[in-house]
């Protein structure tokens, strides 16, 4: 369909094609809305607020203000363990680079949240393969328990060790 002024808009197709970074505000605008967050900024920029050893243990949760104002909100953040005391004692800091970051006085309290951190870039390392044990450990295995009569402590003992052993063989560095 042709791109004329005799076309209705609502049948004109929209030019060209657009970056997915356009489209991502409209998108996360509702959700990130529903938190409090006006802007995504503090979520996607915590590293750079606090820095990458406060972020590693730190995240915004939500942010709340009076009814009708958009300045001196709550900032609820969540910490893992002992992060958060660290986080309480550096309140006044956090207030002070929020707001140098929002370019207002857009936080006058930071509320914690002591909880595990769910992260998405750090997704849980593989086990390693279990590696096959070679004769030679296998045979220094029986022997370093060939002593011992008891027959199922014998073939817990070989169990264990040939878990350690593989573990070890898995882990090794090339």
């Amino acid at each position: 369909m042709p791109n004329d002024a005799k076309t209705p808009k609502k049948l004109q197709k929209r030019g060209g094609t657009r970056a997915l970074a356009s489209l991502v505000p409209s998108l996360t605008k509702r959700a990130i809305g529903k938190r409090g967050f006006a802007q995504a900024s503090i979520i996607t920029d915590w590293h750079l607020i606090v820095g990458p050893d406060l972020s590693k243990h730190s995240q915004p949760d939500r942010l709340t203000y009076q009814r009708g104002e958009r300045t001196g909100g709550t900032l609820y953040i969540r910490a893992a363990g002992p992060m958060a005391t660290e986080l309480m004692h550096l309140e006044s800091m956090l207030i002070d680079r929020i707001n140098s970051h929002f370019g207002y006085g857009a936080i006058a309290a930071v509320k914690l949240i002591q909880t595990p951190i769910r992260r998405l870039e750090g997704k849980r390392k593989k086990k390693p393969e279990s590696a096959e044990l070679s004769d030679t450990d296998k045979e220094q295995l029986e022997k370093s328990v060939a002593g011992i009569e008891d027959a199922p402590l014998r073939d817990v003992l070989l169990r264990l060790g040939s878990a350690v052993l593989r573990q070890k063989t898995a882990t090794k560095p090339d």
